[in-house]
């Protein structure tokens, strides 16, 4: 079961508490915390983007042909 509360309903929850389960409960949060900081570096779970070789495969459908830019080419033929 799960109860929904806010940050302010939890801290009068922790207070209320005695002072020895007080000491516990911080602890697990603080064992908590080191666990996820120890588990994603940089706070941030980043992982390596492998991007496709766009120079190898029109390698491979064109061979090594030189294309030309046909943006140019149609910025030449433009009027101005």
């Amino acid at each position: 079961m799960v109860w929904r509360m806010s940050a302010n309903e939890v801290l009068e929850q922790v207070k209320a508490l005695p002072p020895r389960e007080r000491r516990k409960f911080f602890e697990c949060v603080q064992a908590l915390e080191t666990t996820v900081a120890s588990q994603k570096p940089n706070g941030k779970g980043k992982r390596r983007v492998r991007w496709p070789d766009a120079a190898a495969r029109r390698r491979r459908i064109f061979g090594n042909k030189v294309l030309p830019n046909l943006v140019l080419l149609a910025r030449e033929l433009e009027r101005y």
